[in-house]
Order: structure tokens, then sequence, then C-alpha cells
């Protein structure tokens, strides 16, 4: 179990950064701005990358320099999900506690929009595209993603830092 708690660790420094980084995102330009969303997934992808890349790199560090593909995978994983598991927490208690009307403006001003374009959008249409918006905010939508993202990076950066260790003995 202590071969994970630095990958633990790691995912949840980097998803509380990223938390604190979107809160700090939307109080500084607005929280009705979209460029706050825009902001948040460049600071995911970043957090992403350094982190699986620094806990991998900890993990190697800390056995002797070497570490196996599959090993490095499993630990740019594990921080994937976890990161992605606290941004949903983050997301939920965000759209429920902190700002609560955030979604219902969103949805006003595409209504709005797509009012006063007639010729681009159906007016029977209009309610069955904002109920699949709402879904767009819902947090479980931001798993999926994350870890999609986590396996690219993790398997990237597990080819690079890969590095077997000649005096343990396969199993095959």
């Amino acid at each position: 179990m202590k071969k994970i708690s630095i990958v633990i660790q790691a995912a949840l420094v980097a998803g509380i950064l990223n938390c604190v980084a979107w809160y700090a995102f939307a109080k500084s330009i607005g929280f009705y701005e979209v460029k706050v969303y825009m902001y948040r997934n460049y600071v995911t992808f970043a957090m992403l990358v350094i982190g699986i890349f620094l806990s991998i790199y900890l993990m190697k560090r800390k056995e002797g320099g070497f570490m196996e593909f599959k090993e490095a995978v499993k630990n740019g994983i594990l921080f994937s999900f976890i990161l992605a598991v606290v941004m949903a927490i983050f997301n939920y208690i965000y759209y429920t506690f902190i700002t609560p009307d955030t979604i219902d403006f969103f949805l006003s001003e595409a209504k709005n929009y797509m009012l006063q374009n007639p010729g681009k959008f159906k007016a029977e249409d209009i309610p069955k595209y904002l109920d699949g918006e709402r879904g767009n905010f819902s947090s479980f939508k931001l798993i999926p993603p994350v870890l999609f993202f986590g396996l690219l990076v993790s398997l990237l950066v597990a080819a690079v830092l890969q590095k077997k260790n000649p005096n343990k003995i396969s199993e095959n």
C-alpha cells in the first residue's frame, strides 16, 4: 500500500489545487464568464500532465530507479481517477452551493441566443436542446475525459520513464 500513497497524495494535492484555481479564476474574472471554464480546462490538463509525470517519477525514485511499464501506467491511471473524483465532488459543490444559479444563467443565455436566431434553430427543438445542455454540467461528465487524457498521458510517460530491474526475476 505504500507504493500507492505517493500517487494518492499527489492526486489529492493536484485536485485541491485545481479546485482552488477554478474558484480563484471564477472569483477574479466573474462567475458568469465562459473564460472561467476555458481556464479550468487548461489548468486541469496541466495538472494532469505534471501530476502524472511527477507521481510516476517519484514512484520510480522510491523503487531505486526502476519501474515497469505496467506499473507506471497503473499509477498514472490511479492519479487520473483520483483527480477526476476530486474535481467531480468540487463541481457538485460549486454548482449546488457556491453558484447555484450559474447553470440557469447559461441556459437562459443560450435560450435567448436561439430565440434571436430563429433561422438557425427550430422553436420546438429549444427545450430538448436545453435539457441536453443541462446534463453537460453534471459532475459525472467530468470523469470520462479526465480518465481518457490521463490514460494517454500515462501511456506516454510510462513509455519514457520505464526501466526494468535487471536483478528482478521475471514470473514468465
